[in-house]
């Protein structure tokens, strides 16, 4: 290593550590602008490894690979802080800075990415609203790289959203899922998408196409928990109204004979003579027959 890159490593050293002293921001440390994104964050570490790395020749005492160490230690929390979006946004949050990006609509992917983890938040939550309004904001920093779930769970969120017009939040969702399904991108916002769909067609009456988007989604991830479960349910409705249909049929067979059969038995072959009140029944009369004698049956009847 030359005298100059000896001399350009030994005092960058002194810089990061002078910058711990005073708290810098982690992209202070890092030298790269406040706000930004995960690939300038990691070609700026990249660069600076190269300079402040303990086992560089150039630190040959152990006072020099002390101080080395704690610098590129400090450089090396700075960059996983900055390209990990959940721990990214609370250090943010922390020193102010997403307030003062989030009323730019100029394309963050990075900060895009936590209001997509802040939607998904506030919809674990069944906080409507605010997971509509993240969601919405992420897709406005994706720019031209819209995320295909941001915009599944933005109809979603959408969908249940009870502040939203009835009518409104109905086209709206609907709109998103089949935009996602016709665009055919990523496997798991289409999965996802399809399984959406089948639960709206479900509340909507729509309930021939409910099987078709279960099985579509179950067809692209078949690991879809709720989906498989929606299925089973549904087949286990069809199955239930299919045998009440056929048992109904049955009952109402077996009830048309047993009236017919009853009707024939209680119908008199020949009609009963007519009754005079008081009067006793009539008796038919039978003609007495004369009992033959011992003699007659041996001798013959003369």
């Amino acid at each position: 290593m030359s005298v100059h890159a000896s001399l350009q490593s030994t005092e960058l050293v002194d810089f990061i550590l002078g910058l711990v002293e005073k708290k810098a921001t982690l992209f202070d440390l890092l030298g790269v602008p406040s706000g930004a994104d995960s690939t300038i964050v990691k070609q700026a570490f990249v660069k600076l490894a190269r300079l402040l790395h303990p086992d560089l020749p150039v630190f040959d005492t152990p006072e020099a690979k002390e101080r080395a160490t704690s610098a590129f230690q400090a450089l090396t929390r700075a960059q996983l802080v900055l390209v990990d979006s959940v721990r990214r946004q609370e250090y943010m949050e922390g020193i102010g800075a997403l307030q003062a990006l989030s009323t730019s609509d100029d394309p963050n992917p990075d900060l895009a990415r936590i209001h997509l983890h802040r939607g998904k938040q506030c919809a674990v939550k069944r906080d409507w609203p605010g997971a509509q309004a993240n969601f919405e904001r992420a897709i406005v920093l994706f720019g031209d790289r819209v995320d295909d779930m941001c915009r599944v769970e933005l109809g979603w969120a959408i969908f249940q959203n009870k502040n939203v017009d009835e009518i409104e939040r109905s086209e709206k969702s609907h709109e998103l899922f089949q935009e996602v399904i016709a665009e055919r991108g990523d496997p798991a916002a289409v999965a996802q998408a399809h399984y959406y769909m089948a639960v709206w067609c479900k509340l909507n009456d729509e309930v021939p196409v409910v099987k078709k988007h279960l099985e579509r989604c179950l067809s692209i991830n078949d690991k879809h928990v709720e989906a498989r479960r929606e299925l089973r349910l549904f087949e286990r409705r069809r199955s239930s109204a299919a045998h009440k249909r056929v048992s109904g049929s049955i009952r109402k067979a077996q009830t048309k004979r047993l009236s017919r059969v009853t009707q024939k038995m209680s119908a008199p072959d020949i009609a009963a003579p007519e009754q005079t009140p008081g009067a006793r029944p009539a008796v038919k009369k039978v003609p007495l027959k004369k009992k033959v004698s011992l003699l007659e049956r041996l001798f013959g009847k003369n």
